[in-house]
């Protein structure tokens, strides 16, 4: 069961949705990128690793940006769909509400997850770290929400982050579910959450439960033509 239901109600409870937004690692993806060797590799230990190597020179960037890609690459070999995301997906398509894809991973991943992993029709829009700004700057969910001619109110965005998935949501205006496999959290407003300002609508511990969530807590409503 969503975790909403054990603290503080979400005003987001029963509002009309017309889009839905999803993280790729982590939440379409099982999780599979070694993000400590990836800090480790580039010499980074603290912040944000893609804001900091953009702010060095760019033949730095460039070797930092190989290292990452090459890890990257590495992971795709033990790439597997997140249990219930087909099916999340599926009653998405039935109902005829758009889906689009998030990332902070390059595009060759996102193309190599529609092409092996993902048995559905692609996310669109799909947009990856060579689109910029990327999450936590809300402005990927606004881009999004202006190709589907909704409001970003009207959008749910899922991710398995915190910091950059549920900030994004937030700051946009979006619904915002936060997918805790771990149950890292113990409620919505867990202190760990509220220091970074980022308090989700929703906390499940599963796709299935973002489905219920989706079903029984919001209105799926298809935009007008």
């Amino acid at each position: 069961m969503a975790k909403e239901n054990h603290s503080v109600q979400s005003d987001a409870v029963g509002r009309v949705i017309r889009g839905v937004v999803f993280d790729m690692d982590g939440t379409l993806t099982v999780p599979c990128i070694d993000f400590a060797k990836m800090r480790q590799s580039v010499g980074i230990e603290s912040g944000d690793i893609l804001h900091v190597i953009h702010s060095w020179p760019q033949e730095k960037q460039d070797e930092a940006f190989a290292k990452i890609a090459a890890i990257e690459e590495e992971a795709l070999e033990n790439m597997k769909i997140m249990p219930g995301a087909v099916e999340l997906c599926s009653l998405l398509d039935e109902r005829n509400i758009p889906r689009a894809l998030v990332t902070r991973n390059v595009s060759s991943s996102v193309q190599f997850f529609h092409d092996t992993a993902f048995p559905l029709p692609p996310f669109h829009p799909s947009l990856s770290r060579e689109w910029r700004p990327y999450k936590p700057d809300p402005a990927s969910l606004h881009h999004i929400a202006e190709q589907w001619n909704v409001a970003p109110s009207e959008l749910v965005m899922i991710g398995d982050s915190a910091k950059d998935d549920v900030v994004c949501g937030n700051t946009a205006g979006a619904v915002t579910i936060l997918l805790d496999e771990k149950n890292v959290y113990k409620e919505r407003n867990d202190p760990k959450l509220v220091e970074i300002n980022a308090v989700p609508d929703f906390i499940v511990s599963s796709l299935h439960e973002a489905s219920v969530v989706l079903h029984d807590q919001l209105q799926l409503q298809r935009s007008s033509p």
